[in-house]
C-alpha cells in the first residue's frame, strides 16, 4: 500500500466516519491493564487512527525512512494504526528474531486486502496465499521444480542468450552516436522483464508480452493504491465502489488473465502435439513445467488448476521483475558513484576471466569481490525495504510485548541493515566489509535479511541473484562509465512501500572489449 494515496476525499471521509463511528465503538479492542502492548505513535485519529499520518507531510522518502525516523524515536518495536487494523513495526535484529524464529509460524499469514481478491486470483497468487495446505502445495512445487537449482541449470542457456542479446542491443545504442547518453534505467527494465517472461512463457518481444508489461504496471499501481475496505473491511466498502478502485482492478485483471489464458492454451496445445508424435511434452519452460508437474494434491483452496498456474505464472512475473531491476540499478549507480570498488571489480574479472569472453555463471565462485558488491547492494538497498506484511493467526509476544491476534506485522529491513550497532560505517559503500564475516542473505542471519526470513522468504532468491550475477558482471566487464555532468548521480529515494530511484541512471559508456564479443 502506498502511503502518498492515503488521503482521501472530504466526502468519502465523512462517510467512511458515519457509517463507522457506532459500530467500532462497540467492537474497537480495549487494552488490558495486565498486558504490556508495544508503544504507539502519537497523532491517532479515532477509529481511523494513522491513516493521515504520512499525508502532506511535506517528505516523499520512502516509507521505510519514514517508520526508521519513528523507530528512533519510540524504539525498534512500536505500532500504528490503519483505521481497524493495527500494525506493528519491527527494525532490531532480537524483534526480528522473535518475529521470524520463534513466532515464525505465528506470523506466516497475510493480512486481507482487496486487490488480492480482485486481481489476485482470489488470493491464488504465492505471496498472497494465506498459510495453509494450499500455501504450502504450491510453494513447495514451486521451489522443487519450477525455481530448483537442477531446473534453472536446465534454462541457464535461455537466460544467457536473452541477456547476452541484451547486450547486443546496449552495445549498438552505445555506438549509435559517439558519448550518447544511455538511460540505463530503462535498459534494465526491459531486461529483466523481457528476461522472465522468456523464462515463464518461452516469448520474446512482441506485442503480447507488451501487453503484459502494461497489465504489470497497472497492477502495481493498483495494489499500492489505498482501499477503503483495507482499513475498514465490512461489506458496504465492497459493494459501494466509493473510490472506482474495485472497477479498476476488474478491468486491470481482464486483461491479465486474458493474456495468461492465451499462453496457458498454447501450452497445453503444443504439448497435447507433442504427446501425439513422441509419447511426452518437453519443459522448455515454467508454464510447461507447471502443466507437467501439477497433480490433484495441489488442487485445494477451491481453485482450479488453470487458475492455479495463472496465478502462479503472474506471481513469478511480479517477484522477479520489478525487484530484480530495482536491485540492479541502484547497484549500477552505487559503482559509477565509487568508481574505485568499479575499477577492483573490473580488475577482479579482467584477471580471473580475461577479455576474450564473457563472464558465465560458472564464473561465480570465483569472483570475490563481485560476490561482496552484491551483498553490499543488497544491504544498503533491500528489494523490498519493507518486507511484504505478514499477520499473526494467534496472540504471541515480540521482546516482552504482548501483541494480539490480527496485528499486521512490517518488518523494517531498510532500518535493520543499516544499524550502526551492527554494521559499521552503515551508510557507506564497502564491499570489503563482508570479507571478515560469513553473514549471507539466506534468512538464518537475522542481522541481513533483503529476501526474508522463515517460511515466507523469497522462493525466487535463487533466480534473482543468478540474473543479478550475471548482469552486474557484464556491465562492470563490458563498459566504462561517467556521468554527463561529470558530478555523481544523485541518489534520491521515490516516495511509497518500495524504494525507486527518483531519477534514472544515465551514464555515458565505453566499451571495453574487443567489438566483436558484442556481436551475438
Amino acid at each position: 500500500m502506498d502511503f502518498n494515496h492515503l488521503l482521501l476525499s472530504p466526502i468519502e471521509a465523512i462517510t467512511t466516519i458515519i457509517t463507522l463511528a457506532f459500530l467500532f465503538y462497540f467492537l474497537w479492542p480495549k487494552r488490558s491493564s495486565k498486558l504490556l502492548l508495544p508503544p504507539e505513535i502519537s497523532g491517532g485519529w479515532p477509529i481511523i487512527g494513522h491513516l493521515f499520518y504520512f499525508e502532506n507531510d511535506g517528505d516523499d522518502r520512502p516509507l521505510a525512512r519514514k517508520l526508521s525516523d519513528l523507530a528512533d524515536k519510540y524504539g525498534s518495536v512500536f505500532t500504528l494504526r490503519l483505521g481497524l487494523p493495527r500494525v506493528l513495526v519491527v527494525s532490531s535484529y532480537d524483534a526480528v528474531k522473535d518475529c521470524y524464529s520463534t513466532n515464525d509460524a505465528v506470523f506466516a499469514n497475510r493480512p486481507a486486502c482487496l486487490y488480492g481478491e480482485y486481481l489476485g486470483y482470489n488470493n491464488a497468487m504465492l505471496f498472497l496465499a494465506n498459510y495453509g495446505p494450499y500455501w504450502k502445495n504450491i510453494r513447495k512445487l514451486v521451489i522443487q521444480e519450477v525455481l530448483s537449482n537442477s531446473r534453472l541449470d536446465k534454462l541457464k542457456q535461455v537466460r544467457l542468450n536473452k541477456i547476452q542479446s541484451s547486450f547486443n542491443n546496449l552495445h549498438s545504442r552505445v555506438q549509435k552516436i559517439d558519448k550518447s547518453i544511455i538511460n540505463l534505467t530503462d535498459w534494465l527494465e526491459e531486461l529483466t522483464f523481457g528476461l522472465i517472461v522468456k523464462m515463464i512463457a518461452g516469448k520474446d518481444g512482441d506485442e503480447e508480452v507488451e501487453r503484459c508489461k502494461e497489465a504489470f504496471r497497472a497492477f502495481l499501481t493498483l495494489s499500492m493504491e489505498f482501499v477503503i475496505w483495507d482499513a475498514f473491511p465490512i461489506p458496504l466498502f465492497k459493494w459501494v465502489d466509493f473510490q472506482g478502485h474495485v472497477k479498476s482492478m476488474k478491468r486491470t485483471f481482464k486483461d491479465i488473465d486474458s493474456i495468461s489464458q492465451r499462453w496457458l492454451d498454447e501450452h497445453v496445445k503444443m504439448r497435447e502435439m507433442l504427446r501425439e508424435d513422441n509419447g511426452g511434452g518437453d519443459e522448455n519452460d515454467f508454464i510447461d513445467v507447471l502443466l507437467s508437474k501439477m497433480s490433484n494434491e495441489h488442487l485445494r483452496g477451491g481453485h482450479s488448476r488453470d487458475t492455479i498456474i495463472k496465478a502462479t505464472v503472474f506471481s513469478l512475473v511480479l517477484d522477479a521483475a520489478d525487484t530484480v531491476a530495482l536491485h540492479i540499478n541502484w547497484g549500477m549507480a552505487l559503482l559509477i558513484n565509487n568508481q574505485h570498488v568499479l575499477k577492483k571489480a573490473q580488475e577482479e574479472i579482467d584477471t580471473t576471466i580475461g577479455k576474450d569472453r564473457w563472464i558465465e555463471e560458472s564464473d561465480i565462485k570465483n569472483l570475490v569481490y563481485l560476490q561482496a558488491i552484491i551483498k553490499e547492494v543488497l544491504r544498503l538497498y533491500p528489494p523490498g525495504p519493507l518486507l511484504v506484511p505478514h499477520e499473526n493467526a494467534e496472540d504471541c509476544v515480540v521482546r516482552g510485548y504482548h501483541i494480539p491476534k490480527g496485528t499486521r506485522l512490517y518488518t523494517n529491513v531498510l532500518k535493520l541493515q543499516r544499524d550502526p550497532k551492527i554494521w559499521s560505517n552503515p551508510v557507506q559503500f564497502e564491499p570489503e566489509r563482508f570479507f571478515s564475516t560469513d553473514v549471507d542473505f539466506r534468512g538464518q542471519h537475522y542481522e541481513f535479511i533483503p529476501f526474508g526470513s522463515g517460511r515466507r522468504s523469497c522462493p525466487g532468491m535463487t533466480y534473482a541473484l543468478q540474473v543479478e550475477y550475471l548482469t552486474i558482471g557484464h556491465l562492470i566487464q563490458g563498459f566504462d562509465y561517467r556521468t554527463p555532468s561529470g558530478e555523481p548521480l544523485d541518489m534520491k529515494e521515490g516516495p511509497g512501500m518500495t524504494m525507486r530511484k527518483v531519477n534514472p541512471v544515465e551514464v555515458i559508456m565505453t566499451p571495453r572489449l574487443a567489438s566483436e564479443l558484442y556481436k551475438i
